[in-house]
């Protein structure tokens, strides 16, 4: 009987350090994972900073570029108040051009905010459609480029009557 007894107590000792090795692998395995999981979890906030930063940086390039466009902007669209009579010639030429009598131009200087200035002119010119589109067609194609604010064209085949609205920018 002591031979089973020492078996028994062999058996027992190897079932307890085979549970024994089992749950320390449980325990290692998830101890892994959970490892594992922080590390893809550090990952994705890595990428995520990266993507932001990847914005970021986009962003910055935009503000750079910035300053140039508005100086772009500044020498297409707007005129200085030297050039303004020109502006007044030129609109008064267009219009010679296209076949329509100087109309009444009412105009209105908005307030100024610094050195810029808002003009915005009304007027309207009856005549055919043809030499209507002539006139919007020239006025946009200037260099220094008027904004339409507002048309309106109303009338019939041989008569087209249009009201415009426009503005002008000017730079003391």
């Amino acid at each position: 009987m002591k031979k089973h007894r020492i078996a028994v107590i062999v058996l027992l000792a190897l079932f307890a350090l085979g549970a024994a090795a089992c749950l320390f692998s449980l325990a290692f395995a998830s101890a892994r994972g959970i490892s594992r999981q922080g590390r893809m979890e550090k990952q994705a906030a890595f990428h995520l900073q990266v993507k932001e930063f990847q914005a970021l940086r986009a962003e910055l390039a935009d503000w750079k570029k910035l300053p140039r466009e508005l100086e772009r902007f500044r020498t297409k669209h707007i005129i200085s108040i030297e050039e303004y009579a020109a502006f007044r010639r030129d609109l008064n030429l267009c219009l010679d051009d296209n076949g329509f009598p100087a109309p009444d131009i009412t105009m209105q200087f908005g307030a100024a905010p610094g050195r810029m200035r808002r003009v915005s002119f009304r007027f309207s010119i009856s005549g055919p459609y043809y030499n209507m589109k002539k006139f919007i067609f020239a006025m946009e194609g200037k260099p220094r480029m008027h904004f339409f604010e507002h048309i309106e064209l109303s009338g019939g085949s041989e008569k087209v009557l249009g009201r415009f609205a426009m503005e002008a920018y000017l730079e003391e």
